[in-house]
C-alpha cells in the first residue's frame, strides 16, 4: 500500500507545495489465480503499471478521485508495480 497525505505541504520544505512528481516501485505476488483490482485516489495526476500494463492513466489536474484497474494473476507469480504521481 502506497498511502501518503502532504495536505498543503510536499514530500520535502525543499520541494515546491504545488510542483511535484513522485514514483513509487514495489511488486505483489498473488496466492491464488484471480483478478485483481488496483485503486488509486489522488489530487491530482497519477499513472498506475501493473508488469508494464497501464491500468489507470489519470494524467489530469483533478481533485481528490479514486479510479480502478484491474488485471488478472496467477498465484506466486511476482507482478511489477509501477505509480507516477504529481500535485
Amino acid at each position: 500500500m502506497v498511502n501518503f497525505s502532504w495536505g498543503q505541504g510536499s514530500p520535502d520544505p525543499s520541494i515546491s507545495q504545488d510542483d511535484f512528481t513522485a514514483r513509487w516501485t514495489g511488486s505483489v505476488q498473488p496466492q491464488f489465480d484471480e483478478t485483481y483490482t488496483f485503486t488509486t485516489t489522488t489530487d491530482d495526476g497519477v499513472r498506475l503499471w501493473v508488469n508494464g500494463q497501464l491500468l489507470i492513466d489519470e494524467w489530469v489536474d483533478q481533485g481528490s478521485t479514486a479510479w480502478s484497474g484491474s488485471i488478472a494473476v496467477k498465484a506466486q507469480q511476482r507482478y511489477n508495480i509501477e505509480m507516477d504521481y504529481y500535485e
